[in-house]
C-alpha cells in the first residue's frame, strides 16, 4: 500500500557526539524511547586518527630534517588548523513529525529505510571513514546522524594519506562544476537520491514541496548543461541562416533590377516595319541581320523566363524570412528566460551560502561551548557535574524534524548541504 507523499531531508549536523550518543539528553528527548535508538558505529575519534593516519604521518616526518617541520600529533594538527575540520556530520530524515512521526506505522517504516541507508553508507563512501552513526527514535521523527573523517589517499602534498573533504569526494568521482554544483553538493544529491530509491522500494512516495531548485543528480546536471549549450548553438545557427538568406535575397533583387532595365530598352520585333519590294523581299535587311534579330528575340524570351523564376524565388525567400525570424525570436526569448533563471538561481545560491555561513558560525560557537562543557565534565569534581549537565541541556539542538530545512528536489542549504 502506497503511503502519503513524504520528503527526503539531508543537512549538515553540528557534530555533538555526546548528544548523539545520549551521554547527556536535551529537552526535546523522550527518555522513555531512548532504548529504541540504534547505534551502527561508535569509535573514539582520536583512535581512528591513529589507525588511519599514523603510517602516513611517520613517512611524512621521516622526510623532514628539522624538528619544527615535523607533525607530532596529526589529530591536534588538524584540530588547531583552519583548513580542515576534524570530522563532518550529516543528518538524514524521511518525512516529518506529521507524516512519519516516531511511534507511528510510517515512522517505523521510515526507520527501517534509514537503517538500510546507514548500513550501506560506508561501502558507498570508501573515502569517508565513519566513526559514529546513530539512528534516533526518541525525538519527534526518526533520523540518523553519521559522523565521518574525509580520507584522501595517494596525495602528493602533505601526508600521502590526509584529511581533505575536497580530495576525498574527488576520489569518489565528484568534481566541482562551479559554485552551483560543488563536490559536496553533487555528493549530497547522490546520497539523497539513494535514500529516495530505498524509500520508494519500501512503498514511500517521494514528493517535493516546491519553491527551490529542482533536484538533479550529477548525470542529469551535465545533461542539462549540454541542452543549454545545444540551444545556444541553435540560436547562432538560426542567425547565420537568416544572414545567408538576406545575402541571397539582395543578390536576387539585383538580378531582377537588371532584367527589368533590360525589359525597358528591349526592342519588340513587331515595331520593326521594314520596306518590302514587289516580290515580297525585305529591302535593306541582310540575312545576317535577320539572324541577329532572331537571336535577340530568343535572348529576350530567355531573360523574361529568368526574371519570372527570380521573382518566384524571391517570393519564396520572402516567405521564409519571417518564419526564420520568428524562430530566432522564440529562441532568443527562451535564452533570455534561461539567463534570468540562472541569475535568480545564482542570487538564491548566494543568499543560501550567506545563510549557511551564519549557521556554520553558530554551529562552531555551540561546538566550542559544548567542548568547554566536556572539558569541565572531565575535570570538575563529581558533585559539580550535575551543573555541567544542566548547562548542556540548555544548548539548542538542530531541529531536524522541520521539513522546510531541506528537501529532496526542494530547498538547498548553501555550499555544504543541499
Amino acid at each position: 500500500m502506497i503511503s502519503v507523499g513524504v520528503t527526503i531531508s539531508g543537512m549538515t549536523g553540528r557534530g555533538s557526539i555526546r548528544h548523539n550518543n545520549r551521554t547527556f539528553s536535551a529537552a526535546n528527548i523522550d527518555r522513555s524511547r531512548t532504548a529504541q535508538n540504534v547505534t551502527f558505529c561508535r569509535e573514539d575519534l582520536k583512535q581512528v586518527y591513529h589507525l588511519v593516519f599514523d603510517e602516513a604521518l611517520a613517512a611524512y616526518n621521516a622526510k623532514k630534517k628539522k624538528t619544527r617541520d615535523k607533525i607530532p600529533d596529526y589529530y591536534e594538527h588538524i584540530r588547531q588548523g583552519k583548513q580542515e575540520k576534524l570530522f563532518h556530520e550529516v543528518i538524514f530524515q524521511i518525512g516529518n513529525k506529521d507524516d512519519c512521526g516516531c511511534g507511528t506505522l510510517d515512522g517505523d517504516r521510515a526507520a527501517a529505510v534509514l537503517k538500510e541507508f546507514a548500513e550501506s553508507f560506508q561501502e558507498r563512501n570508501p573515502h569517508l571513514r565513519v566513526f559514529n552513526a546513530v539512528l534516533h527514535m526518541d525525538e519527534a521523527t526518526p533520523h540518523i546522524h553519521i559522523d565521518f573523517v574525509p580520507v584522501a589517499t595517494e596525495q602528493t602534498r602533505g601526508l600521502q594519506t590526509r584529511v581533505s573533504m575536497k580530495q576525498a569526494l574527488k576520489q569518489q568521482g565528484f568534481t566541482s562544476l562551479g559554485r552551483n554544483m560543488t563536490e559536496w553538493r553533487a555528493w549530497m544529491d547522490r546520497e539523497k537520491q539513494t535514500l529516495a530509491e530505498l524509500a520508494q522500494a519500501h512503498e514511500f512516495e517521494i514528493v517535493s514541496l516546491g519553491g527551490g531548485r529542482k533536484h538533479m543528480d550529477l548525470p542529469e546536471y551535465r545533461e542539462a548543461a549540454q541542452r543549454l549549450e545545444a540551444a545556444q548553438e541553435q540560436v547562432m545557427a538560426t542567425e547565420q541562416e537568416i544572414a545567408a538568406l538576406e545575402k541571397q535575397k539582395k543578390g536576387l533583387q539585383g538580378t531582377v533590377r537588371a532584367l527589368e532595365a533590360a525589359e525597358k530598352v528591349r526592342v519588340r520585333l513587331d515595331t520593326i516595319q521594314p520596306e518590302r519590294t514587289l516580290t515580297g523581299a525585305v529591302k535593306g535587311i541582310t540575312v545576317e541581320q535577320v539572324e541577329q534579330l532572331k537571336a535577340a528575340a530568343l535572348r529576350g524570351v530567355q531573360a523574361e523566363q529568368r526574371a519570372k523564376e527570380a521573382e518566384a524565388e524571391n517570393r519564396r525567400l520572402q516567405g521564409m524570412i519571417p518564419s526564420t525570424k520568428e524562430k530566432l525570436r522564440e529562441a532568443e526569448a527562451q535564452a533570455k528566460i534561461r539567463r534570468e533563471n540562472q541569475q535568480l538561481q545564482a542570487e538564491n545560491e548566494y543568499l543560501q551560502e550567506q545563510l549557511e555561513e551564519e549557521r556554520s558560525f553558530s554551529a562552531r560557537l555551540l561546538a566550542g561551548i559544548d567542548a568547554a562543557l566536556d572539558f569541565l565534565w572531565e575535570h570538575l569534581p563529581e558533585p559539580l557535574r550535575p551543573l555541567v549537565e544542566k548547562a548542556q541541556q540548555l544548548i539548542p539542538v538542530p531541529d531536524v524534524q522541520e521539513p522546510k530545512r531541506e528537501h529532496d528536489r526542494g530547498h538547498s542549504l548553501g555550499g555544504m548541504s543541499l
